[in-house]
């Protein structure tokens, strides 16, 4: 009995196999000929297929696929037509038929179609989002945007789909549509502010959406004056354009309006600083001190930030006075007198120690500046630590070698584990390079490679490289010990005895492997006193004689910036940035001078 119920269920189950096994065969048929463009073959398989099972999703677009490829039109709407019948809430069926009325040119009833889909939608999120994703996937932005509409009249929401129809307008290339849309977001929730900057930025890249943000934003300012969403917003774009001017008009009225106190202003201070708009940044910082006085949280704070954007400005131009630098001295010294020679005031009272060292050239004062310093009462060691640096660099510059050993020998015994040992350490094996010890140096190097600050073991590195590559077949040291003495004169401002140093050492050893470094070293005090007529020659020279090697393009680089910054030569920088570009592909100066060519090119003129 048992065998002859197994032997019934076998009888009907083959046939069941053997279909199914027909079915899988016959798809995968029907898909190889319609890629490989039979579409005859692929729809007699795909018709077979979709008539058995006319819910397969897969089987009714591959024949709805064939019919269309070869241009059955009749037929693809005649079986669409008996899908909706079957199922006349599936919104894809009318985007289907529609589709063939727009690619047979029936608009009336492609549009009608696409509507009908639109119509059919129920108060369901996912639903919504579906039939927008299958329009915005072909290419029908309009109806994506108005699905979206219906979708918020259905859900009784003025808010839902808000990313979404800014999205579309986006992909619309609608300027005007995807910046009130966003702008509409941060409008019903400042919280989603940041978000909004975040897909704004991008497009802020094309000036058209700048303009329109721009126009949209003081059209709202007029009309909802008591909006701070609106002002931050645009300053916040005018921060992006780098426009820190117009920023800090929009930062002014808000911190009126909110009582902020300076609060906004000064952070744009900071923020206007990093990205070297130095006029911006003081313009920031003046008018906390003079809209507050000394009443304000931020009037220590703002003088301070403003000393030091006034310094880095004048210095870092390599154009300054020595007018420049007396008015700048007063200004620290007028600081300090207010404020007291203190521990609060000890980065300050560093800066004035510098400015005096570096380019004043008066060693005496910045010396006599630290010492009072460091003997300042505070449980801030590592402020202290940082000034007996500063002071070992000064008696360096003075010559005063053993003091300045001291010094950097103090902070290395203090913080043995600490990154400012390392940086002890590794200044004390500048000096014995300086002092022509090669060995003993390139040996503190080596260790200091391993330094857990980038700074100290990319510099580390450089260094012992320089000093092998310049001693490993040279066991006299002589043409070295020279360069390292001339290496010294230039850290000590002694600019015309190191040239003519240079000089002696070129003549003296003409088959040196220095010689490259010679120019590239007179290149550079040639800048320090603001010769760039010489310093361009000297990177000239070098980058013609010694374009394969090290100092190639930095050469190349160096005199691109020079012909672009101070000699006013515009079109030579842009040649000399393309040859970085294209000659030296693995140069750490490529992406700089990609930029700046297309800064040049005009890319980025607005």
């Amino acid at each position: 009995m048992k065998q002859t119920i197994l032997f019934l269920l076998l009888l009907i189950l083959i046939p069941v196999f053997s279909f199914a096994q027909t079915e899988i065969q016959d798809a995968n048929l029907a898909q190889y000929y319609y890629s490989q463009g039979d579409f005859d073959k692929a729809q007699v398989l795909f018709e077979k297929l979709y008539s058995k099972k006319p819910d397969n999703n897969d089987y009714y677009l591959g024949y709805y696929n064939t019919l269309v490829a070869q241009k059955n039109y009749d037929g693809a709407v005649k079986m669409v037509k008996k899908q909706i019948k079957r199922n006349p809430k599936k919104a894809s069926y009318y985007i289907d038929l529609g589709q063939i009325f727009q690619t047979t040119g029936d608009e009336k009833n492609a549009i009608a179609s696409f509507n009908t889909a639109i119509e059919n939608l129920s108060p369901d999120a996912g639903q919504v989002l579906g039939l927008a994703t299958l329009f915005m996937n072909s290419g029908k932005y309009d109806m994506a945007v108005a699905t979206y509409q219906k979708g918020r009249k259905l859900l009784n929401s003025n808010t839902i789909f808000s990313y979404e129809l800014a999205y579309v307008f986006v992909k619309k290339g609608d300027v005007a549509g995807a910046v009130s849309a966003y702008l509409d977001i941060v409008e019903n929730s400042a919280d989603d502010m940041s978000n909004v900057q975040g897909y704004l930025q991008s497009l802020l890249e094309d000036q058209k959406y700048v303009a329109e943000l721009q126009t949209q934003l003081y059209r709202r300012i007029q009309k909802n004056a008591d909006n701070n969403v609106y002002p931050e917003m645009l300053m916040w774009m005018f921060v992006q354009r780098k426009d820190f001017d117009g920023a800090l008009v929009q930062a002014k009225a808000l911190d009126k309006r909110n009582k902020e106190q300076g609060a906004r202003v000064f952070q744009l201070g900071q923020s206007a600083f990093t990205e070297a708009y130095y006029d911006a940044a003081s313009k920031s910082y003046q008018y906390i001190i003079d809209e507050y006085g000394k009443n304000g949280g931020y009037y220590m704070a703002a003088k301070t930030n403003l000393l030091q954007t006034l310094k880095t400005k004048i210095t870092i131009a390599n154009n300054y006075t020595e007018q420049d630098l007396n008015n700048l001295r007063s200004s620290y010294e007028i600081y300090l007198a207010e404020f007291g020679r203190v521990f609060s005031t000890i980065t300050t009272q560093r800066d004035l120690a510098n400015l005096y060292a570096r380019y004043i050239h008066n060693l005496d004062s910045s010396i006599s500046i630290l010492n009072a310093a460091i003997k300042l009462r505070t449980n801030d060691n590592k402020s202290i630590a940082r000034c007996k640096l500063d002071l070992g660099d000064y008696y360096l510059m003075k010559n005063e070698v053993w003091d300045a050993m001291l010094m950097y020998g103090q902070v290395d015994k203090d913080y043995k584990d600490d990154e400012l040992g390392e940086q002890a350490r590794f200044l004390n094996s500048k000096v014995s390079y300086y002092s022509g010890d090669f060995d003993w140096a390139k040996a503190q190097l080596d260790v200091l490679k391993g330094s857990t600050s980038e700074l100290i073991s990319n510099d580390a590195i450089a260094l012992s490289v320089f000093i092998q590559d310049n001693t490993g077949l040279d066991t006299s040291y002589d043409a070295m010990s020279f360069y390292s003495r001339a290496d010294l004169l230039i850290y000590q401002n002694k600019n015309m005895e190191a040239i003519t140093a240079l000089d002696s050492l070129a003549i003296k050893f003409p088959e040196t492997s220095l010689q490259d470094d010679i120019l590239f070293a007179k290149a550079r005090i040639y800048l320090q006193l603001r010769n760039f007529d010489e310093a361009a020659k000297m990177f000239q020279s070098l980058g013609d004689s010694y374009s394969t090697d090290l100092l190639g393009d930095d050469a190349i680089f160096q005199l691109a910036e020079l012909q672009e910054k101070y000699l006013n030569n515009k079109e030579n920088a842009m040649e000399l940035y393309k040859t970085i570009i294209t000659k030296y592909p693995g140069s750490i100066y490529v992406i700089e001078a990609r930029k700046r060519f297309r800064d040049l090119r005009g890319d980025n003129v607005n």
